[in-house]
């Protein structure tokens, strides 16, 4: 084998190892993200149930349920690190193996919005649906101490009801608008 075989032999084997890797990120991404959502969706129902029967241990599953969700942004943000940084080293080596893969992209036609394909990170929209969960959890730990504390914090049931739409709406708007794929 010449010494150029045994160099483009290597550059193969160093895209194939970072390709699987990247491959492994995405994957484990998934993972973790199905690992989170089991402890936070038990912690809604438990926190609903205790709600509902005025138990004081609802806040517990409340703190809980922060916690899980905080942990499961933070575990979002470091899988999506990790991803890139692969999805980088695929692409500096990629145009010595296969040509400009990743680095590629195609314009879609122009179609109409509704139901087209869009240049939204899959990835992206997953971490602020961890920010969403985690904000939840903080109203409902702020909800708790209104209720705790009613003539201290002086705010009507409607109020929150709005506030809570409107934060809604706000948060969809910000998702929408940074959600996108970076090029």
């Amino acid at each position: 084998m010449t010494e150029d075989e045994l160099k483009r032999d290597i550059i193969v084997k160093q895209y194939d190892v970072a390709l699987a890797t990247r491959n492994f990120e995405i994957e484990l991404f998934w993972k973790r993200s199905l690992f989170f959502w089991g402890f936070i969706a038990s912690a809604f129902v438990g926190y609903a149930t205790l709600e509902q029967a005025k138990s004081p241990l609802a806040i517990a599953i409340a703190c809980f349920g922060f916690i899980c969700s905080f942990a499961w942004t933070l575990v979002n943000r470091g899988s999506k690190r990790w991803q890139e940084n692969w999805e980088i080293i695929v692409s500096e080596i990629e145009e010595n193996v296969t040509g400009a893969l990743f680095n590629k992209r195609r314009i879609k036609a122009n179609k109409p919005l509704w139901l087209s394909a869009s240049n939204f990170s899959v990835s992206k929209i997953a971490i602020a649906l961890s920010d969403f969960t985690v904000i939840i959890w903080f109203s409902f730990l702020i909800h708790y101490l209104i209720n705790l504390y009613p003539k201290i914090l002086h705010i009507s049931s409607s109020e929150i009801t709005v506030l809570a739409i409107l934060g809604t709406i706000a948060f969809a708007m910000i998702m929408y608008h940074f959600g996108k794929s970076s090029d």
